[in-house]
């Protein structure tokens, strides 16, 4: 499937003109003012030029990061900058004096979309070429000690769109780089990527506040003569310093759903962690699927970080066992508590590498339990390193099963991707901040929300919550969680911001003319053509809703019946040779993920006779499930296949087995 063309130009045609368009776009160029706070200053540049032998008008929408709030419009011809004006829209369509360039924003469909900006261009002379600069502010998250922001994909090639876009951020010092998908500036100006990708641009963050929980509170009046206004919340995860561990504890998922290499990475990560602590730092290890498996035996609790010896026999360890079946996640961190109170250490660090693919049926309050009945007094800190590129790109919702399992333990989560960490970054791990549950805000009575409220943050996600006020505009709002056993809040005071304006014009000749007669769009602009281009650009900036190879209910039926139902004919016949009257009804209940049997069990079990026997090799047989997994399905699917066990008629040998349902698929999660 081709991305959407996000951004697209249209050009005015003229008669007998098939597959040509006059005004091509020469340079697309993003600038990034280097912020540490809430807002920082985003900047489009494209440079227009009329490759015909006649005066052509232009319209060109472009995508805006999200929740971007358009600003300024400037114009430059031969190296002299115009500054635009706010001016309004003007219904219709019409001419504008040549020379003559509108914007004006489009709001997003969702609230989860991305907005945009539609530029008209008028009479731009044969052979002329204008720039055009878009300035917005935008809303970096903070993700370890980096600010990020994502940019979305201008879509897929249109020949008369630049054929790349370069990115910059400006006022960083000289020895620091920024960052585009993890791949460094290296001391360049710009760094250059192809169109069609939705990017990360990150840059160095220097923080000065050390809050858990962070909120800007943007008070936006509303039109002169209204005594209302709009509310704009912006919530994240703040800054926390490292955790300075005198044990680690590796627990390493080697269950099929993980990527292929994500063992090796954790292991070359542990090893640039491990370099940065204390040498006489102790570690131990684990890995799990199915089953728990200790990788450091009988070694336990002698191994440093700094010896060399010790890291090869990890490393060996972890290459004889092979990745297996199933996902018993409690399992292996009930496991590292209790040997985390064997070896007695003070600050335990209990990392876990993990595709964050785990039963949506795992009990977060049970597995807490059991974690603090195997500790002891000294709770180990918990550390979740999610390698999921899915996950990494479309973000972590709070309900997901591990970002519950997070915040009911108070671990750190991080969503890095192991294969892209260097050495250098891998530091920053440590400094993901813990999954936030249970928030509240403390609105006054005149405010009535738009989006509902989260019910937490998880690390490197970015909330906005949109409001309206009538009345006098809030001073602030107090906003609440918690971390873990924790409880955090905080006011935050409102920022007055002005209006987003209806629309900015400029001019090379005579700004004041273009200002009085407002945006309009010109008559050979057709009306599907502008909600074709809002339709693509809201396409485009879903990247986490096309649909790739997901599964269905009847894919699970086909595997069901060619993979279980035979070998749990071969159970119950096993079984009549022990109950030769037994019959009854059983249900198998598994859950999925990127087509790995995660969970499987046996339940509803109604039988002649029990036979525990038979029990056990029908959960084998719901094990053996084997699905194709799509490449970018990141779903938790759970399954009840309801089986009949009818016993033998009449001088036979052998009972059947028979489905007694069609429906059984339930989707538990929907996610990217």
């Amino acid at each position: 499937m081709r991305p959407a063309a996000a951004d697209q130009l249209s050009a005015e045609p003229y008669d007998g003109e098939v597959g040509y368009s006059a005004i091509e776009e020469l340079s697309y160029e993003a600038f990034i003012d280097a912020t540490d706070g809430f807002a920082a200053r985003f900047r489009i540049r494209v440079a227009l030029r009329n490759a015909s032998l006649s005066p052509r008008d232009a319209v060109h929408t472009v995508a805006l990061p999200f929740a971007a709030h358009l600003e300024g419009l400037a114009i430059a011809r031969d190296g002299q900058w115009s500054a635009g004006v706010p001016t309004q829209v003007t219904a219709g369509s019409d001419r504008r004096d040549p020379g003559s360039v509108f914007v004006r924003p489009i709001a997003p469909r969702t609230r989860t979309d991305v907005p945009a900006a539609e530029l008209v261009v008028f009479g731009l002379d044969p052979g002329a070429i204008v720039q055009v600069e878009l300035s917005a502010r935008v809303y970096p998250r903070l993700r370890g000690d980096r600010w990020e922001l994502d940019l979305p994909a201008r879509g897929s090639e249109i020949p008369s769109l630049a054929a790349e876009r370069r990115i910059l951020v400006t006022g960083l010092s000289a020895e620091q780089a920024f960052f585009v998908d993890d791949r460094s500036n290296e001391g360049r100006p710009f760094i250059v990527t192809r169109p069609t990708d939705g990017v990360t641009v990150a840059w160095p963050a220097r923080i000065q506040s050390r809050t858990a929980l962070e909120g800007h509170l943007e008070a936006i009046p509303g039109p002169p003569g209204f005594d209302d206004g709009d509310l704009r919340l912006f919530l994240r995860l703040g800054h926390v310093p490292a955790p300075r561990p005198d044990h680690v504890i590796l627990v390493l998922d080697g269950s099929l759903s993980t990527p292929e290499r994500m063992q090796a990475d954790a292991l070359r990560v542990s090893r640039a962690l491990f370099s940065a602590m204390d040498p006489t730092t102790t570690f131990d290890a684990i890995a799990f699927d199915r089953y728990v498996t200790p990788l450091l035996d009988p070694s336990f609790g002698s191994a440093r970080v700094g010896d060399p010896a010790a890291l090869a026999r990890l490393e060996q360890a972890v290459a004889a066992r092979p990745r297996g079946q199933g996902t018993d996640l409690a399992g292996a961190l009930v496991d590292a508590a209790r040997r985390s109170r064997q070896r007695g250490a003070k600050r335990t660090l209990v990392i876990t590498f993990t595709d964050g693919m785990f039963p949506a049926s795992l009990r977060s309050s049970e597995v807490a339990a059991a974690i603090d009945a195997a500790a002891g007094p000294r709770h180990p800190e918990l550390l979740f390193v999610v390698d999921e590129p899915m996950l990494a790109s479309s973000g972590l919702s709070l309900e997901h099963p591990v970002a519950q399992l997070a915040a009911q333990l108070g671990a750190r989560i991080s969503l890095k991707t192991l294969a892209q960490l260097e050495a250098r970054t891998s530091p920053e791990l440590l400094l993901a901040p813990r999954v936030l549950g249970d928030f509240t805000a403390d609105w006054p009575s005149n405010v009535t929300l738009v989006d509902p409220l989260p019910e937490g943050l998880v690390a490197g996600s970015f909330v906005l919550v949109r409001g309206h006020y009538v009345g006098r505009a809030p001073k602030g709002v107090r906003i609440a969680g918690r971390l873990g056993s924790r409880t955090v809040q905080r006011r935050v005071s409102a920022v007055s911001v002005s209006r987003q304006p209806s629309a900015l014009a400029a001019s090379l000749h005579d700004v004041a003319t273009a200002a009085s007669e407002g945006f309009v769009r010109p008559p050979w602009y057709r009306d599907d053509q502008g909600r074709d281009a809002e339709r693509a650009i809201t396409q485009a900036g879903r990247a986490g809703d096309r649909r790739r190879g997901y599964l269905d209910d009847k894919i699970f039926r086909h595997y069901l019946t060619t993979r279980v139902l035979p070998r749990a004919r071969a159970c119950y016949n096993r079984g009549l040779t022990r109950h030769r009257d037994q019959s009854g009804r059983v249900v198998l209940t598994l859950e999925i993920a990127k087509g790995e049997v995660m969970a499987a069990d046996v339940s509803q079990v109604a039988l002649e006779r029990p036979d525990p026997q038979l029990l056990a090799c029908l959960r084998e047989a719901a094990w053996a499930l084997d699905v194709p997994a799509g490449k970018l399905d990141g779903r938790i699917y759970q399954l009840r296949y309801p089986l009949r066990l009818v016993a033998p008629a009449a001088g036979k040998t052998e009972g059947s087995v028979e489905r007694m349902s069609d429906e059984v698929m339930e989707e538990l999660l929907r996610s990217g």
